[in-house]
């Protein structure tokens, strides 16, 4: 075996292995605890009850307190036979463990695409230097496994981490770091309580779940400190293929030879509109970058697109960037077709039925286990520090975002690009959208 593969399987055994070590488990903890309840266990405080707000303030916020998994299930729902949140209309992907096993593959296979937790590494690492008389925090946005969050925690064991989603997060009590915490919070009703307060702040994913995207980036914003790093990851809801990453029109009745993957997204992206998603807003707005974001600090702004291969069509002249290819490829194969397991409530609610489902899904496996096209995902970044930054951090800001080793036991992602300007991202846009259409067929059909 070559070093390359060699090294291509470690990083991809080296990922699983810190992923199991936070791996879900059903059983729910204390993790987010009322003042009454504080006082009976282990458990810190949430760092909204510790923020400076006056008792009036503070009951209107939008953060929910469990104790119990008795406590836990008020905020679930079963439907069609999965398990959903009860906090938000606008976000209707499961919270079971079927969801959770899914959601773990695709954060490794986005972290190996990174390189890491987080982009603009040399930006984040400034950030969050130790300094004497202050705590660096760290907030993540929708942080589904909490996984992501976790890892943060062990990586900058000096900082506080706290994660929030709108469902009970699945987590080994014993794998839980001491400066880890977790809220129940829905995003849409506001941070205020946040503000201010975060020296990185990471969204991923979350995008399909938000109404007014717009008053939502600013809320998000806002909770930044001055010189902190916001690091925005959403999913792009069209489908690319091949290394040209040139876009694949969905398949329908006039279109048969069309990507049923590019079906499935498209269907969601219509889905998630119908309910209420601000979803053009956010894919408009990531896509442009932070450049013109009052509260960013423009000089820090980058943009960037990392695609991801669906199945394992892909090839390198390295060996051991082929294998991993190959390997994330075979992750986000199994994250889409689990996938669409996951959107079957949501197509439901809005007037499909579970066998046009059912259909589409049979399709779609078979084109990419049968590697019929090749299959691109692609996943948006955007991200930039909140003004003003402080000067002695100003050098950072021109640094080199993909961090690359020259070392031979580093194997590097190769589908990884960076922009640094408002006008070549403007300039992306335009490319990806030269060939797209909107011809997917009417809801009665």
């Amino acid at each position: 075996m070559s070093r390359g593969r060699r090294d291509a399987e470690d990083l991809g055994r080296e990922q699983q292995h810190r992923t199991t070590i936070g791996q879900a488990r059903v059983d729910q903890v204390a993790l987010n605890l009322s003042h009454s309840q504080a006082g009976t266990s282990h458990y810190a405080n949430s760092m909204a009850e510790t923020s400076h707000q006056d008792e009036d303030a503070r009951s209107k916020i939008s953060t929910y307190s469990y104790h119990t998994d008795a406590d836990a299930t008020k905020l679930l729902q079963d439907i069609d036979g999965r398990t959903i949140n009860t906090l938000s209309d606008q976000y209707y992907l499961p919270s079971d463990d079927p969801e959770w096993t899914r959601l773990e593959k695709q954060h490794i296979a986005v972290v190996i695409g990174l390189g890491g937790l987080y982009p603009a590494k040399e930006e984040v690492q400034a950030v969050l230097k130790p300094q004497e008389g202050e705590t660096k925090r760290i907030l993540d946005l929708g942080c589904g496994t909490g996984t992501w969050a976790i890892e943060m925690a062990r990586e900058y064991p000096h900082a506080e981490v706290i994660g929030v989603d709108l469902a009970p997060v699945p987590m080994d009590r014993e794998a839980i770091p001491a400066n880890y915490r977790f809220e129940i919070d829905n995003i849409n009703l506001g941070l205020a309580h946040f503000h201010g307060q975060f020296d990185v702040i990471h969204i991923r994913l979350v995008g399909s779940g938000l109404k007014n995207f717009k008053d939502r980036m600013r809320d998000i914003h806002s909770c930044l400190k001055p010189g902190g790093i916001v690091l925005w990851i959403d999913a792009d809801f069209d489908f690319y293929s091949t290394e040209k990453f040139e876009y694949h029109l969905p398949a329908t009745d006039d279109n048969p030879g069309g990507s049923w993957t590019q079906r499935i997204g498209s269907e969601m992206r219509r889905a998630c509109l119908k309910i209420g998603s601000d979803l053009h807003a956010m894919e408009s707005a990531l896509d442009a970058g932070l450049w013109q974001d009052p509260l960013i600090d423009s000089e820090t702004c980058k943009i960037g697109s990392l695609y991801l291969p669906m199945g394992t069509w892909a090839s390198h002249e390295d060996p051991g960037v082929a294998q991993l290819l190959k390997y994330v490829g075979a992750l986000m194969r199994q994250d889409i077709i689990e996938g669409i397991k996951s959107m079957v409530p949501l197509l439901v609610k809005v007037g499909r039925s579970k066998n046009e489902v059912e259909t589409w899904r049979k399709k779609l496996t078979e084109e990419l286990t049968e590697l019929k096209v090749h299959t691109v995902a692609r996943f948006r970044l955007a991200w930039g520090r909140r003004i003003p930054v402080p000067k002695a951090s100003s050098a950072q800001q021109g640094s080199v975002i993909r961090e690359r080793s020259d070392s031979p036991s580093k194997v590097n992602y190769p589908w990884l690009y960076v922009y640094d300007t408002e006008e070549a991202a403007l300039e992306q846009v335009e490319a990806r959208n030269k060939q797209k259409a909107s011809i997917l067929p009417s809801m009665t059909s």
